[in-house]
């Protein structure tokens, strides 16, 4: 609104609510509306302000989701004097030349620094806004909010079409023209040339406020009644004193706004907003069927050019996997996603590559939440030729495993390649544990799979330089079934002076001890590789079906639950009265085979007829467990041979193949189980049938000349 020109009308705050949409001024009002309503001492103001906030210009305004700056490590420089340090050699140096170097050094960085400050000028250029021939013109109105009521410590503006709050000396706003609220209006008499923070907002003061109603409102009066004066007299005298006019009744309906626009956030549900070098969209909760409520997209210039987009973080809510936020680097090709706690996987953080397949041999980071694993592990790094692995609090100590793989179709002589990746070397580190002598507690350990070696150095004990290792040989009689150690396997040091060395048997069982680690930590590696294929399909299923959680307390969308519940109950309760059928009578087919349907049977004729009746129905018994004891050994001889093919070509099976093996294998144990529910259900019920069966012919019209 340009030259001094109001709105020509102001749409009641109901009204602008159903609308969604209004000018300032309209805005101003509701926004002050419910300010007052909650207690707050709120104005709107009616002055002038710059281009960018009459027009809601915000591509100069940063933006209000700033990027997350991770603290560095700050290492300290200074080194602890040492009484006993060596002393540096002396600096052969020419003083000259470390001179001449010198000032090229610094002729650099003063060139780097003039460069430096030539590019802020110009960022500076281009961020400052073009003239405007409107310039402290254009009129638009906010909200005043004065300090003192409901722990408002100072003064402060509210620009209403953004929210967002500005002290009093911003340079967005040049000057008031008049304030007003639900008791007055006020006409400022002050000069603003000087700034908006040195005006006085103390609307009695008559020499800087013009009042247009006559009389001051309730809480600026000073009234001074008896002490004899009833509370109703009082409260009279304080409405009726100074009392000049009636203000007429609101025309304007009560500001109402329903549970569900609340929930909306913004018109439609969707607001989207272009910042200083950032684009936002924001989303209700709800909106999208991924959750997503915040998609933030980075430009490195202020144009917005595809190629300047540098990173896309996108934020998430009630997503049932947890997924919470996801980081893209659009320069790198990096994604970033971050999860909270409570996925069974533990997942916290997980970092790969866009486009790379979802398979163990992609390079890709994985933090969890160590806390919630049985095992510890809190970081997981992959790559086709190493896995890292970092673990905190655990009971055996281990904090570190690095584990090297060969390169595939590069595999060590003598070694055959299958379908997973050839282990090449395991190490290990672990934590001191107080209770063992630092000679016999281990603080690295190595598995050298393809020499044949395995490599221990223990701690430090306290005060000494060195530490104890030893090294043990694999021969190949160890590929047998019996273990076979000499001293010739084995190579050690004893950090300990005056050590006894350790008896033969004492190796021995070290040795065998760390052949069965060594097994563990084989077993553990392939163990690993299938829970984090496993976690990689469940996040493709997640992406590809992507599931919202609802909460039991959320009306609007549990509605559609309710109305699905129901439908349900209503489907089972038809299905559960098609399944009533009239009472069948068991003896029709046997008095058929007589070809007496409805005449009377003899006292022979009724005794043929039951007997028939009971023995059939014994043979069906007996036939229905017969069936169900052959299903179960067929199916014990395919789990049998299952095992056993599984057994023979175990390591030459893909990922894929033996993912298929063990689904297979939990269909057979399952059906396994089942038909031996069914044969023992079958065997304890089969007697209390028969005697149903024969007490229900025993009491048979048809047969009423046995009941004689």
């Amino acid at each position: 609104m340009a030259g001094g020109e109001g709105p020509p009308h102001i749409y009641s705050p109901h009204t602008v609510f159903l609308r969604q949409q209004g000018h300032s001024f309209e805005i101003a009002t509701c926004l002050c509306s419910l300010l007052i309503g909650q207690g707050y001492d709120a104005y709107v103001v009616s002055g002038y302000a710059t281009q960018d906030v009459s027009l809601k210009i915000m591509t100069r305004v940063d933006s209000p989701f700033p990027p997350e700056v991770q603290e560095a490590l700050i290492v300290s420089d200074q080194v602890a004097e040492s009484k006993y340090a060596l002393k540096p050699p002396k600096d052969l140096r020419s003083k000259f030349l470390l001179a001449m170097e010198q000032r090229e050094i610094d002729k650099v960085n003063a060139q780097k620094a003039k460069e430096a400050e030539a590019e802020a000028k110009r960022l500076e250029a281009l961020e400052k806004p073009p003239f405007d021939e409107l310039h402290a013109q254009r009129l638009h109105s906010w909200v005043l909010l004065l300090a003192g009521s409901k722990r408002v410590e100072n003064s402060v503006f509210i620009e209403p079409t953004t929210g967002t709050a500005y002290p009093l000396d911003c340079k967005f706003y040049f000057g008031i023209e008049s304030v007003w609220n639900n008791v007055n209006y006020w006409v400022n008499l002050q000069d603003c040339s000087k700034g908006l923070e040195y005006i006085s907002y103390d609307f009695s003061n008559l020499s800087n406020w013009e009042h247009l109603l006559i009389g001051e409102p309730f809480k600026w009066r000073e009234s001074h009644f008896p002490k004899e004066m009833e509370d109703e007299e009082v409260d009279y005298l304080t409405v009726t004193d100074e009392k000049h006019l009636d203000m007429p009744t609101p025309w304007s309906l009560r500001i109402s706004l329903s549970h569900g626009t609340l929930a909306k956030r913004f018109p439609d549900g969707v607001k989207k907003t272009w910042y200083k070098r950032t684009y936002v969209e924001q989303f209700a909760p709800y909106i999208q069927e991924d959750g997503l409520i915040v998609r933030i997209c980075r430009y490195r210039d202020l144009d917005y050019s595809p190629s300047e987009l540098y990173v896309i973080e996108e934020h998430y809510e009630n997503r049932a996997d947890n997924l919470v936020k996801i980081v893209s680097d659009s320069m790198t090709g990096d994604i970033f996603e971050y999860y909270s706690s409570g996925r069974e996987d533990c997942m916290k953080m997980h970092h790969y590559a866009s486009g790379d397949e979802a398979t163990v041999e992609q390079p890709r980071d994985i933090e969890f939440y160590h806390h919630a694993r049985y095992d510890g592990l809190s970081k997981l790094i992959m790559h086709s030729l190493y896995m890292t692995e970092y673990y905190e609090n655990t009971e055996d100590r281990i904090y570190y495993r690095h584990i090297d793989f060969a390169p595939r179709g590069k595999p060590p002589p003598g070694i055959l390649e299958g379908t997973r990746r050839i282990v090449v070397k395991v190490c290990e580190k672990f934590h001191r544990n107080e209770n063992k002598p630092a000679s016999e507690d281990v603080a690295i350990r190595e598995f050298a799979i393809t020499d044949r070696e395995i490599r221990i150095k223990y701690h430090y004990e306290e005060g000494k330089v060195t530490a104890s290792t030893r090294d043990f040989f694999k021969s190949l009689a160890d590929m047998g079934d019996e273990l076979k150690f000499s001293p010739e396997l084995t190579v050690g040091y004893q950090a300990e002076i005056g050590a006894k060395p350790p008896r033969q048997l004492k190796l021995f069982y070290l040795f065998e001890q760390q052949l069965k680690e060594e097994e563990k930590v084989l077993y553990h590696i392939r163990e690993i590789e299938d829970q984090i294929t496993e976690v990689l399909k469940l996040r493709c299923m997640e992406n590809a079906f992507t599931k919202l959680k609802v909460s039991l307390f959320n009306r609007e969308y549990n509605q559609e639950h309710r109305r699905g519940m129901l439908e349900r109950e209503q489907q089972e309760k038809e299905y559960r009265e098609r399944e009533v059928e009239d009472e069948v009578d068991y003896l029709t087919p046997y008095l058929a085979r007589l070809g007496k349907l409805k005449r009377r049977l003899s006292r022979s004729e009724a005794i043929q007829a039951r007997d028939w009746c009971l023995r059939e129905f014994k043979v069906l018994l007996l036939d229905r467990a017969i069936d169900i004891q052959n299903q179960f050994e067929t199916v014990s001889q395919t789990f049998q041979n299952k095992q056993q093919w599984h057994t023979a070509v175990r390591d030459t099976l893909s990922i894929e193949e033996e993912a298929a093996y063990f689904e297979e294998m939990n269909e057979l144990t399952f059906l396994l189980r089942t038909l031996e529910i069914r044969l023992m259900r079958h065997k304890d019920l089969s007697p209390y049938r028969y005697e149903i069966l024969e007490n229900y012919l025993n009491i048979h019209p048809v047969l009423e000349s046995l009941q004689n």
